[in-house]
C-alpha cells in the first residue's frame, strides 16, 4: 500500500494529543506524502487514503464512520485508555508508522451496521454505525421491544433495550451485557438483550444477510425509546417509530501491525484467557 495524501485528526481540546499530533504529521511530510492535521471529520475528502485517529476508541468511532463512505483506510494511535480498535500505542506511534509506510501492516475490512428510522409521516433517517446500534427506554425502565427478522415475527424482549452489534462490537457494550465474543471475520449479527426481565432470554446471533426489526411498545402514552449509534449518536424516537438494521455495504478499513492480532489485543487489554 503506497499512500500520498493523508489526514490526521486529533481533539484540540486534549492538549496531551497536540504535540504529538504535530509530530505524527511531520514524521509524514518527511517522508514524502501531503499530510494535514484536521480537528473536524467533516473536512475528509476522497482524495485523502489515510485518516491516522489519535485518540481513544471512541474518536476510532467517529473516524471509522467517517472514512468508510470514501473509502479511507483507517490508522488508530491510542491516546485514550483501552484503545482497544487502535493500531498502536502513543509511545510507539512513528516505529509503528514507519512499519506502515514499509508495508508491513495488514488491512482488515470490518463489515458496519446500517441502520434506518421510520416514523409515521416523517422520511426515513439513515445511519452507519461500526460498533452497535442501541434501542433502549429514553428514562429508565423497562419496555417490550417487538421483533421481526427479514419481515418475519420472532420473540419480543422486555427488559431495558436491545443491541445489535457488529462482531467488532461485540467486545464493547455487548460483551458488557453478557453477549458473545465474535472474531471479527465472523459474517454476524450480535443482538444481545440489555438487562432482560426473563430467565430465558439470551443472546442470539443472526446471519449478517438479513434484516432485523425492532419496534419499541411501552404502556404508558408518554414514555418514548431512544435509539443510540456507536454512543455517540442519540436520538429520542417518536410514538410509533421502528429501527430496521442490516449490513451495510460500506466497510472500515483498519490498518494493524501483524504483531496487534484481534486475540492478542483481546489478551492484553481485556485480560481474555489469563489465568
Amino acid at each position: 500500500m503506497i499512500f500520498k495524501n493523508a489526514a490526521v485528526f486529533y481533539n484540540p481540546h486534549k492538549t496531551h494529543t497536540t504535540a504529538l499530533a504535530e509530530e505524527v504529521c511531520a514524521f509524514l511530510r518527511q517522508h514524502g506524502l501531503q499530510a494535514q492535521l484536521i480537528t473536524d471529520l467533516s473536512t475528509l475528502t476522497a482524495e485523502t487514503e489515510l485518516l491516522i485517529s489519535m485518540g481513544g476508541d471512541g474518536t476510532m468511532l467517529s473516524c471509522a464512520r467517517a472514512a468508510a463512505p470514501l473509502g479511507i483506510s483507517l490508522f488508530g494511535i491510542n491516546c485514550g485508555t483501552l484503545g482497544f480498535l487502535a493500531a498502536c500505542e502513543r509511545e510507539d506511534a512513528l516505529s509503528s508508522l514507519q512499519a506502515l509506510l514499509n508495508g508491513k501492516c495488514a488491512l482488515n475490512e470490518r463489515f458496519m451496521l446500517h441502520t434506518r428510522i421510520w416514523a409515521k409521516g416523517a422520511k426515513p433517517r439513515e445511519f452507519l454505525a461500526f460498533n452497535d446500534c442501541v434501542l433502549r427506554a429514553a428514562a429508565p425502565r423497562a419496555f417490550l421491544v417487538e421483533a421481526k427478522w427479514n419481515g418475519k415475527d420472532i420473540p419480543s424482549y422486555f427488559g431495558d433495550g436491545v443491541i445489535v452489534a457488529t462482531p467488532t462490537g461485540s467486545t464493547a457494550y455487548s460483551l458488557a451485557s453478557g453477549g458473545p465474543i465474535v472474531e471479527p471475520g465472523v459474517d454476524v449479527l450480535v443482538v444481545t438483550p440489555i438487562c432482560p426481565h426473563t430467565l430465558n432470554q439470551r443472546p442470539l446471533i443472526l446471519s449478517a444477510q438479513g434484516e432485523l426489526t425492532l419496534t419499541p411498545s411501552f404502556k404508558t402514552a408518554s414514555d418514548r425509546a431512544a435509539c443510540s449509534i456507536d454512543g455517540q449518536i442519540n436520538l429520542t424516537l417518536p410514538p410509533g417509530a421502528c429501527v430496521q438494521i442490516s449490513r451495510s455495504a460500506l466497510k472500515a478499513k483498519l490498518l494493524c501491525p501483524p504483531e496487534r492480532g484481534f486475540f492478542q489485543i483481546l489478551n492484553r487489554k481485556l485480560k481474555w484467557g489469563n489465568r
